[in-house]
């Protein structure tokens, strides 16, 4: 069961309504160009408008589509760094550990804490340059079921700073990111937090991913304004 939650930050996230994320990111076609990335799967049909988790879902699962062309798709979306995106796909060997673990993530049959492990720093096989809040971006748009949630530092902040818990183990940084020693426990009982919520809140799962997460803009949305104010390492 999840914990219960801290009172007086969960009085301020209940008033909040959800607010639909809209498109975000790189277009995918732009950003594959700009980082010269070589051999993307149907490079020419790579979109070339900015696109919401809906159409980047849509794609992921989509068989018509490589997972690599997917996966390039993600990371526009997400604003992957360059020397990470180059990192993971100019290395022959990456990229052909991120192929091999997207097609068993969007066959199925794994649960929240395995597909985590999956892609986990510490696992042999884990691929350089991808931590947890890019490759949870995978398990959300590549699971059959779009409840494997992203864990990035605010919805990872968030979790922490409503529960009191350390659910999500996160560096003691500015921008105070997952870290690497995140199981797929770790991962497991963050995505039952936000269950809870979506239930207590009458949200679906992913919409309850998306109020965690609030929005980047200037000034911060009310949610990440508070989580700014309040969220102690």
């Amino acid at each position: 069961m999840p914990p219960p939650f801290i009172e007086t930050h969960y009085s301020v996230f209940e008033k909040i309504p959800y607010e639909a994320q809209s498109v975000l990111g790189c277009i995918s076609s732009c950003w594959a160009n700009k980082f010269q990335l070589k051999d993307v799967p149907d490079f020419a049909a790579l979109p070339v408008i900015q696109l919401d988790r809906r159409a980047v879902r849509a794609i992921c699962r989509s068989p018509n589509y490589s997972v690599l062309f997917g996966y390039v798709c993600v990371m526009a979306w997400g604003l992957q760094l360059k020397k990470n995106a180059e990192a993971v796909w100019n290395n022959q060997e990456s990229r052909n550990a991120i192929e091999e673990k997207l097609k068993k993530l969007r066959s199925g049959n794994l649960t929240r804490a395995q597909a985590y492990d999956l892609f986990r720093d510490k696992n042999k096989n884990a691929v350089k340059g991808l931590g947890p809040s890019y490759f949870t971006k995978l398990l959300y748009f590549f699971s059959p079921t779009p409840d494997f949630y992203i864990m990035d530092q605010w919805t990872g902040k968030s979790v922490r700073l409503l529960t009191g818990k350390r659910i999500v183990l996160m560096h003691k940084n500015k921008k105070a990111s997952p870290t690497s020693e995140n199981t797929g426990k770790n991962y497991r009982k963050f995505c039952e937090v936000v269950d809870s919520l979506a239930w207590q809140l009458r949200n679906t799962g992913e919409q309850m991913e998306e109020r965690l997460f609030s929005k980047k803009c200037h000034p911060p949305a009310q949610w990440r304004a508070y989580v700014n104010k309040h969220y102690l390492h």
